[in-house]
């Protein structure tokens, strides 16, 4: 199977310094936020679907997925659901953000479904079937997740805030 996840935002793990403006500050704080409660989250992740993919039966990595895997979705798509921003700019990209995410979790979503479906002895056939229409949902999940890019590092420009390289 294909790489899982995209990874969500800016591939650039960036950091966002303060400025002045209600807009900025809340610009500064979404973005690190997002990267502390989003990125964090998948790459751990995406280590624990590509140790699954690396078992020996569809039913050990379905049951790895389902108890490891799957509550990290669940986790970030719950906080991407309880993020209420409060400015028309933050608001507007929260929404590109839940577009994303959206897809990105029916894909994923698709995609365990698949390996438990494996598990239960589809055919070949069948199960690249699924994968591909899972991986058709990701590829819209990333394309969605650019135009989010976009608009975050024009936000960033707009209000004059500064990028800072996060070192691993």
């Amino acid at each position: 199977m294909k790489k899982v996840l995209f990874f969500i935002g800016l591939s650039l793990v960036m950091l966002l310094t303060a400025c002045a403006s209600d807009q900025a500050k809340e610009i500064v704080e979404y973005h690190n936020s997002y990267l502390k409660n989003v990125n964090h989250k998948g790459k751990e992740l995406d280590k624990i679907i590509k140790q699954s993919l690396q078992e020996a039966n569809p039913q050990a990595a379905y049951q790895m997925q389902k108890e490891k895997a799957m509550p990290i979705v669940q986790e970030i798509t719950e906080y991407m659901k309880s993020q209420e921003p409060k400015t028309d700019v933050v608001k507007e990209l929260h929404q590109m953000r839940l577009d994303q995410f959206k897809k990105w979790e029916k894909g994923i979503k698709m995609k365990f479904e698949a390996v438990k479906k494996m598990g239960e002895g589809i055919s070949q056939k069948k199960a690249k079937e699924l994968v591909d229409k899972a991986n058709k949902q990701l590829k819209e999940a990333i394309n969605l997740g650019k135009k989010a890019d976009e608009k975050f590092l024009g936000l960033v420009e707009e209000y004059n805030i500064e990028l800072e390289t996060e070192s691993n």
